[in-house]
């Protein structure tokens, strides 16, 4: 009931005008909400003092930044974000590669404690009513991890092969990040990658001191969005990030489109790898990945492309597959499946006899598109400036666009310089997302991260579930999607449990951040108004300040 009356109470408050903090200050706390994923205790005053012109050209040239060692750290654990398809294939074997073991097609495992859960994995699927044996069931999961790993190394590694899954669930938020990971292996280890992926989404997030190349790869994921659960992709979207996204955030767009285009993670959502000359074999082409290339990569849904562009595009891409999808897991191009007959893609004749280079030819015309300029211009006006972006803004960054060959840093350099960016950052105009107020309440308090675990289930539990949209559009840029009533009473949980210290994995010292006063400028990064302020005076103690700062309209905003 409390936490009710204090969410309308600042849904009412959301009407109410907010003075605006001193113009430097205010431009520096309008970039770090726009271009990071939240502001840390500091943070202002360290921009302020190299001055936000040179943060803001470091940020677009990440490599000039060194990484936060402490993120390097956490994320040595998580060594399938370091491996190949084939790797990780090998060492987490997938259902599909259980089942051929289980009939005989495929080797068991050398490593022995893999292969003593490989074969407790094929009793479970030869026989599904047999249950786990229970342990430590009665026990509250944080007790129950504290008992846990006060275990002898040994002995603790015979407990993991025995618990029941729903009791390895509960408990793998207490225990470090790698005796999480470690319980996960022992129980499922096909569950791994994409822990290992969800945890170093959220800690890149929240301890990156690259955060503008960070949000830029969230983006882009977005963009050319692919589903974690579709058969195989759980172990293809690490190198996916690792090799086609993330180098190429701020680089030709042209080279980022070949490079998610020749990538098993893609060919595999889009069921390109299937897609064949209909003269070599029955199947045929698969339009999948043809039609959402057009639509929602490149020229948008109107774009000015028909079904027979759609059609002759998929024939260009015939023969661009994935070598042994199952095992290697490496894309590449074979040629007796393609079909060698010219096509003709939105007009233009691509002669007989081009094999591969059909495709290449597709994606270089689509990046030079001055359609493609506008909609992805618009897209990136979206994410940064407003849920409906000036058409003043998104016409220059378009000409940005064809006059740079689509350089992507000189795209992002154009909407930084306009007047429209500063004029919607100050204004804080946007919803934030899940994972943005997650990660920005995180930071706001300074809090540390031992486990990422519970932060990715609190960010799923609030309707974005980490490279889990299914559809090929992603995730929306426009922050209006995330209005409504479940979702503002999950953001006011959260912010509720993270300030009293229930979130697993997390700690937060409040004692640390200076008076009552400062530790709402602090969060806020404004001056409360007097209204505000009244709501403030409620509080009882500086937990309950905290949900009630995290919780606001100013705070859930940016």
């Amino acid at each position: 009931m409390n936490l009710i009356r204090s969410l309308m109470v600042w849904l009412l408050l959301a009407a109410v005008a907010l003075p605006q903090a001193s113009a430097q200050q205010g431009r520096i706390v309008a970039a770090l909400n726009r271009l990071t994923w939240g502001i840390e205790p500091g943070q202002v005053q360290a921009v302020e003092r190299i001055g936000l012109q040179r943060w803001i050209e470091q940020q677009l040239h990440p490599q000039s930044i060194p990484e936060n060692p402490q993120l390097t750290a956490l994320l040595r654990p998580l060594a399938t974000l370091r491996e190949t398809p084939s790797q990780i294939i090998a060492a987490y074997p997938p259902p599909q590669a259980l089942q051929q073991m289980a009939q005989g097609r495929r080797p068991l495992p050398r490593d022995p404690l893999l292969h003593q859960i490989v074969q407790r994995e094929i009793g479970q699927f030869q026989h599904p009513t047999a249950a786990h044996k229970p342990a430590l069931a009665a026990t509250a999961p944080r007790t129950a991890a504290a008992a846990f790993m006060a275990l002898p190394a040994r002995v603790r590694q015979q407990q993991a092969l025995a618990l029941a899954p729903a009791e390895a669930n509960r408990m793998a938020p207490w225990l470090p990040l790698a005796e999480a990971r470690q319980l996960i292996y022992d129980q499922r280890p096909q569950q791994v990658p994409a822990f290992d992926l969800t945890s170093a989404k959220v800690l890149r997030a929240v301890y990156s001191n690259r955060q503008l190349q960070d949000v830029l790869t969230d983006f882009w994921f977005n963009h050319f969005n692919v589903y974690i659960r579709k058969g195989n992709d759980s172990e293809l979207i690490a190198s996916y990030l690792r090799a086609a996204i993330r180098p190429h955030v701020l680089g030709k767009f042209r080279d980022l489109l070949v490079a998610t285009a020749e990538t098993p993670a893609m060919m595999f959502y889009l069921d390109n790898w299937q897609s064949v000359d209909p003269g070599v074999n029955k199947r045929g082409i698969n339009e999948n990945y043809g039609r959402e290339l057009m639509e929602l990569q490149t020229l948008g849904v109107n774009g000015g492309y028909t079904q027979q562009d759609v059609i002759a595009v998929a024939h260009c891409f015939t023969g661009w597959t994935i070598r042994q999808p199952g095992r290697l897991a490496e894309f590449y191009y074979n040629d007796r499946l393609h079909d060698h007959a010219p096509k003709v893609v939105l007009g233009v004749t691509i002669p007989a006899g081009g094999g591969m280079s059909d495709g290449l030819q597709v994606l270089a015309m689509l990046a030079r598109s001055p359609a493609t300029a506008r909609h992805v211009s618009f897209e990136l006006a979206q994410r940064f400036v407003a849920d409906n972006p000036p058409p003043e803004l998104v016409a220059r960054m378009t000409t940005t666009w064809l006059q740079s060959d689509g350089d992507l840093r000189k795209v992002m350099e154009t909407l930084l310089n306009s007047p429209e960016f500063w004029q919607a950052a100050a204004g804080r105009g946007k919803m934030k997302s899940p994972l943005q107020v997650v990660v920005s309440s995180v930071r706001a308090l300074g809090a540390e991260v031992t486990n990422p675990l519970a932060l990715s289930r609190a960010i799923a539990n609030m309707g974005e579930p980490l490279y889990a949209k299914e559809p090929p559009t992603g995730y929306s840029n426009d922050g209006a999607q995330w209005l409504s009533t479940s979702g503002l009473v999950a953001r006011m949980q959260f912010a509720t449990r993270l300030a009293a210290n229930q979130i697993p994995g997390v700690q937060v010292d409040l004692n640390t951040l200076g008076s009552d006063a400062e530790f709402a400028q602090s969060i806020l990064q404004q001056t409360p108004n007097p209204a505000v302020a009244s709501g403030l005076r409620d509080a009882k103690n500086r937990r309950q300040l905290a949900a009630l700062l995290l919780g606001s309209p100013e705070f859930q905003k940016r």
